[in-house]
């Protein structure tokens, strides 16, 4: 047979031809395989009790989910093997390689037992459920864990989380609700009824101040330093980081007239080689945190703490014996100055938040100075970026009010960045080194807005920035934006112990960004981002008067006297008597920010005293909880 004529024009069409049914062929297996398979997956402890809300990641990808109320999930993956992470606080995470096979009803099922870590964390009970959305990490592997689902409902103000019914879970906590109650993913909700007049029900998601949810974590308001983590997490993100913020000396300084001493500084000294392991300045307070340096390896326990220019030295005591109350001939001083910075992650993976947050701030630093014309308020902002980005910093510098600085502020955009670590190490660095502080004022404060931690490469740099920020007295506050995850929030929580700080997160309340991380911690109040700010900058820079007759009224936290225990004499010049008709097993004494300060001995009796005499005249909590576990807090005034 001969080979069949090809005119001329038909090699073409032919070919032609060819390329059609090759690429309808690509295609058609391109289809195939990018068809999407469910996995459906339960979650069950060891006792086969379901783990609701447990967060489902797959590894190296932004895909998440989150379990429901039955411990099931479902999420859509392409054939093949994949890792998935499970993680639930009180859990251990753990990753499972999964084949996910083409099946004929492309449904794949798993089952999965967790088990429960060496410490048990209570979690946060959610009232409905939410997809997880996790911000993209291009080219960085990591286990973001204990995401919040974002149809967390919680009520506002600084409402305590309350436990669950035991017979439900001996895990679990609810979160109390009220009147103010959040809606589902309704920003507009957040806000006070009488803030809302004139709103449009079509603007509740308009860019304004008053809409993001937060949080606090002090753990100064913690007696055991760092009690909500189990050791195995500890130790996995201080070695990571090479911080161990756990050698803690906290001084208590004050006059002869039992007033607080601000400004002011301390110095722990090593007796045997004389090097100076630490150096701080007393707050508003009077009171500084010194630390037997971030490493393990100081092994001297011969230390002494040195005031200022004072020849003498003191005995040094760690705070798990005690405060070193330090009492030295000054007379009373008190600047007006205050000085207040705002160091910005301008990433791009800030762009869902970083608008909110502008206006949170101008509108924060606004409501400042009215509320506190006596201040003399200078104000100064730093946004930083990555390396290889348009920018790596831009500061502005301190200026007088707040106008300058609002300005700058607004000119801000997000962009840049792509993998997870960012610059953090350059920013803290443009921040401390480059605004001019100054020793004179009365307060210092970062607030540090991030949502990624520092390169692996500058954990060196990092803790020499904190020790730096100590030495000035500079008071890191970080407030964790979406996509945090546990290990930037361990050494966010670091940074803020070291320099006298505290940590803040957003919450998911607000309906406005990606997923917010739940806090490693067994109690969360939620409230809005702006009062919080608002109370931290007011607690952070309140002082009393060299003038007893005008002594001014100290910004108390929350508290209520559940119990109604009976303390007198009060107001006391030292001597306290409490009167409680349940047996209690813990009190404490804690200052009117709620940092703990003393441990109260106890017995079996519904008496107790104890002498306030060691610490300045002011305002006291008293913080106690009861044989039945129920917490409460009374005010006790202390005099000259």
């Amino acid at each position: 047979m001969y080979p069949k004529l090809i005119l001329p024009g038909q090699k073409t069409t032919l070919l032609l031809t060819k390329i059609i049914v090759l690429l309808l062929m690509f295609f058609s297996a391109t289809a195939v395989s990018a068809q999407k398979i469910t996995l459906q997956g339960t979650v069950k402890d060891e006792k086969d009790n379901p783990v609701i809300f447990a967060s489902v990641f797959v590894k190296g990808t932004s895909s998440a989910t989150s379990t429901d109320l039955s411990g099931k999930f479902n999420m859509l993956l392409s054939a093949g093997p994949v890792t998935l992470i499970f993680s639930s606080v009180g859990y251990i995470t753990t990753e499972v390689k999964v084949a996910v096979k083409q099946l004929k009803d492309s449904v794949n099922k798993i089952n999965f037992t967790m088990h429960s870590s060496s410490k048990e964390l209570e979690s946060v009970s959610v009232r409905s459920l939410g997809s997880v959305r996790q911000k993209p990490a291009l080219g960085y592997d990591r286990v973001a864990d204990d995401y919040v689902s974002p149809g967390l409902t919680a009520k506002l103000s600084g409402v305590s989380v309350t436990a669950a019914d035991r017979k439900t879970s001996s895990r679990r906590k609810d979160v109390a609700m009220d009147k103010t109650m959040l809606s589902e993913r309704t920003p507009l909700a957040a806000i006070p009824k009488e803030k809302t007049k004139g709103y449009k029900a079509e603007s509740a998601t308009a860019t304004r101040s008053r809409l993001l949810t937060a949080g606090e974590l002090n753990d100064f308001k913690k007696w055991r330093m760092w009690e909500d983590y189990n050791k195995m997490d500890f130790k996995a993100y201080s070695e990571k980081w090479k911080l161990f913020a756990t050698e803690r000396y906290c001084v208590q300084l004050q006059n002869r007239d039992k007033i607080a001493i601000v400004g002011e500084k301390l110095f722990l000294i090593s007796k045997v080689s004389g090097d100076t392991l630490w150096t701080a300045m007393s707050d508003n307070t009077g009171k500084a945190e010194l630390w037997k340096g971030l490493s393990k390896k100081t092994a001297d326990d011969n230390l002494v703490i040195g005031v200022g220019k004072e020849s003498k030295q003191f005995p040094a005591i760690p705070f798990s014996q005690g405060i070193n109350s330090i009492v030295v001939n000054r007379n009373c001083a008190v600047s007006n100055r205050v000085e207040i910075a705002f160091l910005v992650d301008a990433t791009g993976s800030m762009q869902d938040e970083i608008n909110y947050l502008k206006e949170e701030l101008e509108d924060v630093l606004t409501k400042v100075t009215v509320k506190d014309p006596g201040i003399d308020l200078h104000t100064a902002a730093v946004f930083y970026r990555d390396n290889g980005d348009a920018y790596l910093t831009k500061v502005r510098d301190f200026s007088k009010g707040v106008s300058n600085t609002t300005s700058f502020i607004k000119e801000q955009d997000a962009g840049g960045g792509g993998d997870y670590p960012e610059a953090v190490n350059d920013g803290l660095n443009a921040a401390i080194n480059e605004l001019q502080w100054t020793a004179a004022a009365r307060t210092r404060i970062i607030f540090l807005l991030m949502d990624a931690p520092p390169h692996d490469e500058a954990k060196e740099q990092m803790k020499a920035l904190i020790i730096q920020a100590a030495n000035k007295g500079i008071r890191i506050v970080p407030v964790a934006c979406s996509g945090t995850d546990k290990a930037t929030e361990f050494i966010m929580r670091s940074i803020a112990l070291a320099t006298n700080g505290s940590y803040l997160f957003l919450t998911d309340d607000s309906g406005i960004g990606n997923a917010h991380i739940k806090p490693t911690t067994d109690e969360i109040k939620v409230e809005l981002l702006n009062d919080l700010l608002q109370r931290i900058i007011e607690q952070m820079c309140f002082v009393n008067t060299c003038d007893e007759h005008k002594a001014g009224k100290e910004p108390v936290v929350n508290y209520e006297n559940t119990e109604n225990i009976k303390i007198f004499p009060n107001p006391t010049p030292g001597s306290v008597t409490l009167l409680s008709k349940k047996k209690l097993k813990e009190i404490w004494v804690a200052d009117f920010t709620g940092k703990f300060l003393m441990r109260i001995p106890l017995g079996n009796k519904a008496k107790y005293q104890f002498n306030l005499r060691a610490f300045p005249a002011g305002t006291y909590l008293i913080k106690y909880i009861t044989d039945e576990n129920k917490t409460g807090t009374e005010k006790v005034v202390l005099i000259k």
